[in-house]
Parts: C-alpha cells; sequence; structure tokens
C-alpha cells in the first residue's frame, strides 16, 4: 500500500488498537491517527483513513507538504498553519520527518472509528478551521470530542501536544484497549 504508516522508513511507532472483536463488530470501520511529536513545545496532527484515502488535518502547524513534492525552492507555499492535506500532499514519511526533525519524541496512535463518524470529523474539521499559535492539541481534542462515539467524553479546553498523547494514550487504557495496544515499528 502506498502512503503507508506501519512502513514509515523512519520506525516511527504505531500504537496499534488490536481489537479484532471491536472491529469486526464495527459496520465500514475507519482508522485515524493521531501523531503526537513531544519534542520541547511539541505538535499534534490528525489524520483520517489511510493510504491514498489518508486526510491530514494540521492545526496550528507549519508542515506544507513540500519536502517530497519538491514544491519549496522558489515557490511561495501559503499552507500550514491549520490546513488539511490530501494525498500525494501528505504523506506518512514526509510528515513524519518533518518532525522528528525537532528529535526522537514522536509517535503515531491508532483508533478504529466507524464511517460515518469519520464522515462527520472532516465535515467538523473544515467548519472549524485551524486554531492559533500553540493550539493544535486543542485543536485536534476539540474535533475528536464533537464527532462523538469513542471520543465524546473527551474533554474540551487548552492541552499541550504532551498531555493530549498521555490523556489517548489513557483513553485506549479506559476502554479496555490498552491490553491490545503495541508499538508497531514496521508492522509488515
Amino acid at each position: 500500500m502506498r502512503n503507508d504508516v506501519y512502513n514509515n522508513r523512519f520506525n516511527i511507532p504505531v500504537i496499534h488498537s488490536l481489537d479484532p472483536i471491536y472491529e469486526t463488530l464495527m459496520e465500514d470501520p475507519v482508522r485515524i491517527y493521531v501523531m503526537a511529536n513531544t519534542v520541547l513545545i511539541g505538535h499534534i496532527g490528525l489524520v483520517i483513513g489511510e493510504g491514498e484515502d489518508a486526510w491530514l488535518y494540521d492545526p496550528a502547524g507549519s508542515y506544507t507538504g513540500c519536502k517530497e513534492n519538491k514544491c519549496d525552492g522558489s515557490i511561495i507555499t501559503k499552507r500550514g498553519s491549520g490546513d488539511f492535506f490530501e494525498y500525494p500532499d501528505f504523506n506518512w514519511d514526509d510528515y513524519l520527518d518533518y518532525h522528528r526533525q525537532d528529535g526522537e519524541s514522536v509517535v503515531v496512535i491508532e483508533f478504529i472509528i466507524p464511517k460515518e463518524q469519520a464522515k462527520l470529523l472532516k465535515e467538523i474539521i473544515l467548519e472549524h478551521g485551524g486554531g492559533g499559535i500553540a493550539d493544535c492539541a486543542s485543536q485536534v481534542a476539540a474535533v475528536l470530542q464533537a464527532s462523538g462515539g469513542i471520543f465524546k467524553n473527551l474533554g474540551t479546553g487548552f492541552r499541550t501536544p504532551i498531555g493530549l498523547k498521555h490523556e489517548l494514550i489513557e483513553f485506549h487504557h479506559k476502554k479496555g484497549l490498552l491490553p491490545y495496544a503495541l508499538f508497531v515499528p514496521n508492522a509488515y
């Protein structure tokens, strides 16, 4: 598969929800991912879908989607700071490389949600917008909470990237998913 988070070339770990019963019972499951860069100030990004259908929400971020696409140089880029990206403007290797340049404390957390919730999440993001400086974690938490489902009890308010990362890992634990969670650097 193209644009595969599990086979990223930097061996960034993925906390993967291996709950086959939950996934089997769900009609039209969609994988979503939260990228947490917790070096210094850090950053949080949200990816809906996988492979060539992946859609990145990068609130209050400066990622431009240009490294692998070679669009920097003489071209002025107006993206970042709340924009969203579809494949091929977004690809996992480029995005993870961009964030790991701050340091090695980067992880991806996977959740599985129904297709209808994923559609609603995109609509909420488009309506919600990007947010201001140092607001990425709060924005991602707000759109996840507004989408309901497994995120309905996620609190609102200001968060740091490291705070949201810990909250989402704890969220896995509270939902009974942590016994199935693995760090999968290169699953295949």
